[in-house]
């Protein structure tokens, strides 16, 4: 029975880690679609200075949690999800309201989806 112990501790503390993950992923992907939907509700209104601001703060709070997500997550993801900023910002540069927007749907696309492969379901475990 004692030679369970061990094995049942690592079992209990990967579900652990992995559900804590999944919830830590969930919470920043929430948090960066807050910034970039402000960002495209402020290029609605054309003020572009505002909405760059808030692609600003999305970023730096994206740049911040960089080290981990490069342990937990696939690179190619990550990468796909720079692009993505540098579209956004790109266009917020030339004050283009529907390739902005379109640049930042992609960016909350590909946010939620690093989120949703964080996640603990059956679809990620097959």
């Amino acid at each position: 029975m004692k030679a369970l112990y061990l094995p049942a501790l690592i079992l209990s503390l990967l579900l652990g880690l992995s559900l804590w993950t999944g919830s830590y992923v969930s919470r920043r992907a929430e948090e960066w679609s807050r910034y970039l939907e402000e960002a495209d509700r402020l290029a609605q209104l054309e003020q572009w200075d505002l909405a760059k601001a808030q692609i600003d703060a999305g970023y730096e709070r994206w740049s911040d949690r960089q080290a981990l997500f490069h342990i937990i997550m696939e690179h190619q993801e990550l990468d796909e999800a720079e692009v993505l900023f540098a579209a956004a910002y790109a266009a917020c540069d030339q004050q283009d309201v529907p390739d902005f927007h379109a640049a930042l749907a992609q960016l909350l696309t590909q946010i939620r989806l690093l989120a949703e492969t964080q996640q603990v379901s059956l679809q990620n475990i097959l």
